[in-house]
């Protein structure tokens, strides 16, 4: 009995990283999700070789700009992968039903994260600075407001013990309502500098 759960764990495992990393396998961004697609993004989390692979579809870095703010990184979590976030945090006694309770618990939205940093021309703010950011999806010019907005403050520390805002990461929710399977941007606008865009493809997304 033993070795046919291990079987089938094996088998699933290796089913939903080929769904996982194979495009022309892979299925859309979809809402909600099945137990069956929730038991697949377990394993994927489960994965700790390949984990970071599937997380580098869904993350987005950016260049400096010549003036403003510095909008470093761009990150969207559909509800697929983050069940796959939830089941790579915890790697050791966590279960593909705990994985499915926590889903349903959760709920389905779209998360996005803005990894902000000061520069020289943007510098010496509040730590609530990040309020004077406006962050929205964009799909087929449709905008779309989030439905929260949190930020954890990045600090900077030196040798003496010393620490400093040197930026922040802004978390947002969005609804997964009227967000359809095909090109959708994060739309980042500075009170200073050019406004950012990261374009994402849900088509090839989960």
């Amino acid at each position: 009995m033993k070795f046919r759960r291990r079987l089938l764990g094996l088998l699933q495992l290796c089913a939903a990283l080929g769904a996982a990393f194979n495009p022309r396998v892979a299925l859309a961004y979809e809402h909600p999700l099945s137990e069956d697609v929730v038991r697949e993004a377990y394993f994927v989390g489960q994965d700790v070789k390949n984990v970071s692979k599937f997380f580098a579809q869904y993350t987005q870095g950016l260049p400096v700009p010549p003036d403003g703010p510095y909008v470093a990184e761009i990150a969207l979590s559909t509800p697929y992968a983050q069940v796959v976030e939830v089941s790579a945090r915890h790697s050791v006694g966590y279960s593909d039903l705990q994985a499915a309770e926590d889903y349903g618990k959760r709920g389905d939205f779209i998360a996005v994260r803005v990894k902000v940093l000061f520069t020289p021309t943007y510098t010496g703010r509040p730590v609530d600075f990040w309020r004077d950011f406006s962050v929205g999806l964009v799909q087929k010019e449709r905008h779309m407001a989030a439905t929260s907005v949190d930020s954890q403050p990045i600090y900077a520390s030196n040798v003496s013990g010393g620490n400093w805002v040197v930026g922040a990461n802004m978390s947002l929710r969005f609804s997964v309502v009227g967000v359809e399977s095909s090109l959708v941007q994060v739309e980042v606008v500075p009170p200073e500098g050019p406004t950012v865009h990261a374009t994402f493809d849900l088509k090839h997304l989960r």
